[in-house]
């Protein structure tokens, strides 16, 4: 998460590029991070839970 923050402010900054084309790229890139950063908060909070892969694991007899 710490390097989500600034990576995300610093290279995909839309709101400074001309080009409309690449704008939009930009746009899109910076909220795909944003998601990222919300999933990675959500996860940090409630856990995996039945999406880890230790709860499928069979315990050792």
């Amino acid at each position: 998460m710490l390097f989500l923050v600034p990576v995300t402010f610093m290279m995909h900054n839309f709101w400074a590029v001309k080009d409309p084309m690449m704008q939009q790229f930009q746009m899109a890139m910076f909220l795909k991070n944003i998601s990222m950063l919300g999933a990675a908060l959500f996860f940090t909070q409630v856990g995996t839970g039945p999406l880890s892969l230790d709860s499928r694991r069979v315990p050792a007899r």
